[in-house]
Formats: structure tokens, sequence, C-alpha cells
């Protein structure tokens, strides 16, 4: 999403106990997906999702909320199902 800059990324217990135990992901994961050039878009509830690729290859959605003064913490996320793919292969050809 154009003009959408993270500048950190906010961790607590509830955030990184919920994407490890119900979801499987890392912290470090979803900062992958974060920090790389994962594609955006908002969600109806005005949260955004980011399509993108861990630094191991797995594809991930992290959904997240931003926060004042460039934050953004992760909600939850999942590995992309085949559609997702599809849909984030077609965006990064654009």
């Amino acid at each position: 999403m154009a003009g959408l800059r993270i500048g950190d990324i906010e961790w607590d217990a509830g955030n990184v106990l919920h994407l490890e135990l119900n979801h499987g992901i890392r912290p470090e994961e979803a900062e992958d997906v974060l920090a790389g050039d994962p594609h955006v878009r908002r969600t109806k509830k005005g949260h955004y999702k980011a399509f993108g690729r861990t630094s191991a290859g797995r594809l991930l959605v992290i959904v997240f909320e931003m926060k004042p003064k460039q934050l953004a913490r992760p909600i939850t996320g999942w590995d992309m199902d085949s559609a997702e793919a599809g849909y984030c292969r077609k965006m990064k050809g654009r």
C-alpha cells in the first residue's frame, strides 16, 4: 500500500503467544514479512494484511494494526493458501 511505512513492530506476550501457539508463526517470521516488501491491503475492520515471504521462503499473511509513530502491532497470521499466493504473485507483477 503506497505511503504506508512501518518504523517498528510492537511485541508483547499476548501477540507473541497468539502467533506462535495458534498459528505456528515466530515473531522473526512476521518481522521478515513486515520489513520486506509485502503487498499490503486494508481490511474492512481498518487493520492491514501484509502478504509476503520470510527469509526461509515461507509465504505468510500477517494481519496488523498501525499505531501512531509508524508502529505496527501484529494481530494474527497464517500460511497463504494457493489463492492468496496467486493473488500475491499477480500483485507483485504489476
